[in-house]
């Protein structure tokens, strides 16, 4: 099976990032990394107010998001969480399998560029490609299929964030040095799709790394 990934992208409210910023911290990121099949975390922030925040969480495979330890958490949120979710804006939330990773994974870029890439957008984009333009200019790309059955329908923490979670479509993932490599690759590979590009906060993985 293939490697899973969760990805979140949301706005907040200039007033409530201190607060948002210390929960996803302090609490929400060490949380999930101590789920079953949670690997590494990486938090990412952008100067556009609609999707100011990013997170993504690598795991061993899609079925960490569907395990009975991660469902629980989901079920019980804390008073923190309770407190923070109603506060998130435009919230996009998917569970997804990756279909290639290509690229040095080992350490992250401090640029990432999601590129959305609509309905169909997926089926025109090769790995043999993409392992090209990731070698050329030193980049990792990742391409993510959401899926709409393990990213699951409304639990308790869903309904603290007062409106549904939006699924995107197929996207791809490119991290680099730098903002302009990403955001070109991702043109290459996908000329017509949306990007939206973030820095990165910091990086965490399971064993404290």
């Amino acid at each position: 099976m293939s490697p899973g990934l969760l990805a979140v992208w949301n706005g907040i409210a200039t007033e409530d990032e201190a607060g948002f910023n210390a929960w996803y911290d302090g609490e929400h990121v060490p949380e999930r990394l101590a789920l079953p099949g949670f690997l590494a975390a990486r938090r990412y922030r952008s100067d556009v107010a609609a999707h100011r925040y990013c997170a993504l969480y690598d795991t061993e495979s899609p079925l960490a998001l569907t395990s009975p330890a991660y469902l629980e958490r989901l079920a019980n949120p804390t008073p923190a969480t309770r407190a923070v979710m109603g506060k998130f804006r435009d919230m996009h939330r998917a569970a997804c399998s990756i279909d290639f990773d290509v690229g040095p994974p080992d350490s992250p870029g401090q640029a990432l560029v999601i590129a959305e890439l609509g309905d169909t957008g997926a089926t025109g984009i090769s790995a043999e490609r993409a392992a090209s333009i990731a070698a050329q200019r030193r980049l990792r790309v990742r391409l993510a299929r959401p899926d709409g059955a393990l990213t699951g329908a409304p639990n308790p923490e869903q309904r603290l964030r007062g409106a549904p979670d939006v699924l995107p479509s197929s996207f791809l993932l490119i991290e680099g040095a730098g903002a302009d490599a990403c955001a070109q690759a991702a043109a290459e590979l996908a000329p017509d799709a949306p990007q939206m590009r973030f820095t990165l906060l910091y990086a965490r993985s399971k064993d404290g790394g």
